[in-house]
């Protein structure tokens, strides 16, 4: 389970380990609890944190759904790079995220460099090995 630690770990594990340029396509699901004293300032943050990352064009999807106390976020960018990006434009959340949440777990979707790998292994992502998929509009 990853917990308050995420912020700092996430910032340092993807600061070095992204590299600068764009390979495969990054896609995860991050499952965390929000208790019910939290959800409206959860609620509002999640919505201020899409409006931030809907300024990166290498953003495919980042989303929120809520199934009771439970929050998954889905996220997909173009490459590594826009994924970066991405981590760079969230970090001033990642704060006050981590005080509204605990996170489960995140789940890789897609293939990802070694580095990148590396980056989830080390805030303890499960790596999942892609079976099939299929998209439009990429």
């Amino acid at each position: 389970m990853m917990r308050s630690h995420l912020k700092k770990v996430i910032a340092a594990a993807f600061a070095v380990a992204i590299p600068s340029i764009a390979l495969a396509d990054v896609a995860f699901i991050a499952i965390l609890t929000v208790q019910q004293n939290n959800q409206e300032a959860f609620d509002a943050l999640a919505k201020r944190m899409v409006s931030a990352a809907s300024e990166n064009d290498g953003v495919l999807i980042y989303e929120f759904a809520r199934a009771g106390d439970r929050v998954y976020g889905y996220e997909r960018y173009v490459d590594t790079a826009a994924h970066g990006r991405h981590e760079a434009i969230i970090a001033p959340f990642l704060e006050e995220l981590t005080s509204l949440a605990s996170f489960e777990t995140i789940v890789t979707l897609s293939e990802l460099t070694a580095d990148h790998q590396a980056a989830f292994e080390a805030i303890g992502s499960e790596i999942g090995q892609p079976i099939a998929s299929f998209a439009r509009g990429q």
